[in-house]
């Protein structure tokens, strides 16, 4: 029986695809591409990304070049010696007299062309501490030259002893070599060692004498770990001349030694810029409220940004973004903090110095026990670290029991725990049943000797909705006919109040009426006192009552009613932007038509009601 032609193909044997672009050239089908580079080689290619390379030298340095290299540049990034090895030129007579760089650049930019596409956002990491991205329970150490791996799992996932591995690679990441640090000590500080470092901080004199020396030992104790942290808290040192600001500074510093930047002026930009990926604390000094507002405002939004470790995108030199990521916490001192924003204040807790008496004795420092201390308080922030999130959480609860939200749990809830990872050995009650009670009375008196500071900080930290309410109010509307200006507060009063009209004459007796004049005078701003009812499903706009607050609204206009653009000209409400803030009222009424202008031709206008009993609310003890 004669074969099927199928019967042949399926008896053929199979053959490669031709290569029509060259995909395969030099590969190996164990290995994956050949590298043009010898091995061994100083230099690691990473990758590409448009027109450059991304490698590591001979220095373990990411390095970045675009495609037309210079000699200088191979001889920095592999050694001259190891080129004229590998990619000798020789004369004549077959000595090498130099390297072929045409040879050794084309090995580099085909290597990293290999390699892919590199994207080095969220892979690079600078000096300072990190959570490893393969276990987020371990700490990253990157001091520079070197890289310790602090409380890592064996094979079985049990605790391993820490290690340090050259800067480089690790596990996918890119540790790139940078200027050294100094290692943590060998042995751990201990519990002692604390609080003596806290009745040395208690030598200031401070406004809050207890609260103040223990935010302050936790926030040197953050500091160690600041860049592994899921939210940073900073310190403002506010205190008058001689208070003691800058010594306690260089107490710090000599206790964290290179690892913080410190600085009495610079940008944000600035700081951005020397930081650069590294996650180290930053001390500015001399801080003044006063001097270059627009500079210091700046840093506070970077502050603001570093709380949660938030990416920042700025424009490079190329015109290409460039992301930093702010993993830093701040120490600020200065005569006066400035005033900040609601959602700048309760990231920052503010400790108040008083002036250092004349008859004070000067405290002598033994810079070299505080450097020894430094490096054996970084060992014990390591070795505790294990327990640092359960100690966090202990913490946070007891806060929000005290009816703290937010941001201040995370603020206050982070320097306490940071304090009690060198204050104590054990998670809060953890140790034994019979502690348990020990230990939640330990986190208790904690919050409790900070509790006035907390409250004093939600008083002050005022929310956009408080801030637009009192600009709004207290805004001078000028008076007519020479008069004084008076505050659109006072103008709101009379409109809401009965004025009383004495008689035509002397005998009679005097009446009371709505005051027309305020009314009016608030009306001409975009500003109307009415009354609110629904009916049949819509609201129904009547002028407002007096002497009542019971459904009587404040009518407030869009910013296509000019006048009121004047009142909120400058501000961080202008072009329209008290329509967000008073939005989030509870109550305000939104998509109303109301006539602002005299004469019943006028047109209306779109606004927004806001409850006159949140406006006019009286004062609280």
């Amino acid at each position: 029986m004669a074969r099927r032609p199928i019967d042949s193909i399926a008896s053929t044997e199979p053959v490669d695809a031709p290569d029509f672009f060259g995909a395969n050239e030099g590969a190996s089908p164990e290995c994956g591409p050949v590298p043009l580079l010898p091995q061994p080689c100083p230099v690691t290619p990473l990758g590409v990304q448009g027109t450059k390379i991304f490698f590591l030298d001979s220095l373990n340095q990411i390095a970045t070049a675009p495609a037309n290299i210079q000699k200088g540049d191979l001889k920095l990034w592999f050694g001259n010696d190891w080129l004229e090895e590998h990619f000798p030129q020789k004369d004549a007579k077959g000595n090498v007299v130099k390297f072929n760089q045409d040879l050794a650049q084309t090995a580099l930019i085909e290597d990293c062309r290999k390699k892919g596409i590199f994207n080095p956002h969220g892979r690079v990491f600078g000096r300072g501490a990190h959570r490893a991205r393969e276990d987020e329970s371990q700490l990253v150490l990157h001091l520079g030259r070197k890289v310790m791996l602090a409380n890592p799992k064996d094979r079985k996932g049990k605790p391993a002893k820490s290690r340090f591995e050259p800067a480089g690679e690790i596990n996918g990441c890119y540790y790139p070599a940078l200027p050294g640090l100094p290692a943590p000590a060998d042995e751990a500080s201990s519990t002692t060692d604390a609080r003596n470092l806290l009745d040395h901080l208690s030598r200031w004199y401070w406004v809050e004498q207890k609260a103040a020396p223990l935010l302050l030992l936790g926030f040197i104790a953050e500091m160690f770990i600041c860049g592994a942290l899921e939210w940073r808290s900073h310190i403002w040192l506010a205190g008058p001349t001689a208070a003691g600001k800058s010594s306690l500074q260089k107490v710090i510093r000599a206790i964290h030694a290179d690892w913080c930047l410190h600085t009495e002026d610079a940008s944000e930009a600035a700081i951005r810029q020397i930081l650069g990926d590294d996650t180290l604390p930053v001390m500015i000094d001399e801080a003044e409220a006063h001097d270059r507002p627009e500079r210091l405002a700046a840093i506070l939004n970077l502050m603001k940004k570093a709380s949660s470790g938030a990416k920042l995108h700025r424009g490079g030199q190329d015109h290409k973004g460039i992301e930093f990521t702010a993993q830093s916490c701040f120490l600020l001192s200065s005569v006066l903090h400035a005033n900040m924003r609601g959602e700048d204040r309760n990231r920052i807790a503010i400790l108040e110095m008083r002036a250092v008496p004349i008859e004070a004795e000067p405290i002598k420092e033994d810079w070299q026990h505080w450097r020894q201390l430094g490096r054996r308080m970084h060992r014990r922030m390591i070795e505790q670290w294990p327990r640092f999130e359960v100690t966090l959480d202990l913490y946070k609860r007891e806060i929000a029991a005290r009816r703290f939200e937010g941001r201040w749990r995370d603020t206050y809830g982070t320097l306490l725990a940071c304090a009690d990872l060198l204050l104590y050995d054990d998670v809060p009650g953890d140790n034994m049943a019979a502690n348990e009670g020990e230990g939640r009375e330990r986190v208790g008196e904690a919050i409790s000797t900070v509790q006035a500071l907390l409250t004093r900080g939600r008083v002050e930290a005022r929310s956009d909705v408080e801030r637009v309410q009192l600009h709004l109010l207290s805004h001078m509307l000028p008076g007519a006919h020479g008069k004084p200006g008076e505050s659109v507060g006072t103008w709101l009063d009379r409109a809401m109040r009965l004025r009383i009209v004495p008689g035509e004459f002397p005998t009679d007796d005097s009446t009371k009426e709505i005051d027309h004049e305020a009314r009016a005078k608030l009306k001409s701003w975009g500003l109307r006192v009415i009354q609110l009812k629904t009916e049949g499903g819509r609201w129904r706009v009547a002028e407002a009552l007096p002497e009542t607050l019971e459904n009587q609204y404040l009518a407030i206009a869009y910013p296509t009613y000019k006048p009121l653009c004047d009142v909120f000209r400058g501000s961080e409400w202008a072009e329209g932007g008290w329509l967000q803030s008073l939005g989030k009222i509870e109550g305000v009424v939104k998509g109303l038509k109301i006539r602002f202008t005299s004469g019943s031709d006028g047109k209306t206008d779109n606004a927004i009601a806001v409850p006159l009993s949140v406006l006019m609310a009286g004062e609280e003890g």
